[in-house]
């Protein structure tokens, strides 16, 4: 890639760090298009099954670069421009990790919430401070905060600008992991190896089931996973598993 994002892969995992260090990782125009790009190659690449996103220097991302002049009314920026760097993590069969140092701010927060998982270092923080420039968050960020926080309270993070801690993410169910200063990629990417074992298609099974079930009755969820079950109970991976469980073996899950 360039030196805006680079991405490196280890077996099944592939890390992507945003490298724009000596502006916090700043999203300007130019390192929003490589992002999209990175991620549309990702995608392709049947070999990744999982991805960790990273930021270097300081902290994971500053969100929008404000000393760049947008050009274009708002919503055409984050629907032209920010869309491609977030709905395909939304909608991937892969995993994407979030690995949080530092700050994440603004648009980079919803960047972090888009992701299935998230480690975060005791110091790190999402922060939401668009109340102090006379904004309100976006990226999806009210819809992640209303679903973690509940109506009452991500309204008023979202009014007062207040950050949130690691441990308050976790408290909240924003962050699955918080580690020590300096531990998070090196925790994410072990995790990430370890998940990169699992069955692919029950993986993505399971997180397509559970972002639909934030908007299903659970009748309706029922037939869901009744048909998706279906589909994995007729796969190799299904065999495979099985016969590894009656031998008290290690199964070795193709994706398939």
């Amino acid at each position: 890639m360039t030196d805006l994002v680079s991405v490196t892969q280890a077996g099944e995992v592939a890390t992507v760090t945003l490298h724009r260090p000596e502006a916090y990782n700043a999203f300007n125009r130019a390192m929003r298009a490589r992002f999209a790009s990175a991620l549309i190659q990702l995608e392709s690449d049947p070999t990744i099954r999982i991805v960790v996103l990273h930021g270097s220097g300081r902290g994971f991302s500053a969100g929008v670069d404000l000393k760049e002049p947008a050009g274009r009314p708002s919503h055409e920026v984050l629907e032209d421009e920010f869309r491609p760097c977030l709905e395909p993590i939304w909608t991937s069969q892969k995993l994407y990790i979030a690995s949080v140092h530092g700050h994440a701010a603004g648009i980079a927060a919803a960047l972090v919430l888009a992701c299935d998982l998230v480690v975060m270092e005791t110091e790190a923080a999402l922060s939401l401070a668009f109340a102090e420039i006379g904004l309100i968050p976006d990226g999806g960020l009210c819809w992640h905060l209303t679903q973690a926080l509940g109506p009452q309270k991500a309204l008023a993070a979202i009014i007062e600008g207040a950050g949130l801690p690691a441990d308050r993410c976790f408290q909240a169910g924003l962050a699955n992991r918080v580690v020590d200063p300096g531990a998070a990629l090196d925790a994410a990417q072990a995790w990430a190896r370890e998940l990169a074992g699992r069955a692919p298609l029950a993986v993505s099974a399971a997180k397509a089931l559970v972002s639909r079930s934030r908007s299903s009755t659970l009748a309706e969820m029922f037939s869901a996973e009744a048909a998706a079950q279906t589909r994995l109970a007729g796969s190799q991976d299904h065999q495979r598993g099985v016969t590894a469980f009656l031998a008290r073996s290690a199964p070795v899950f193709r994706g398939d």
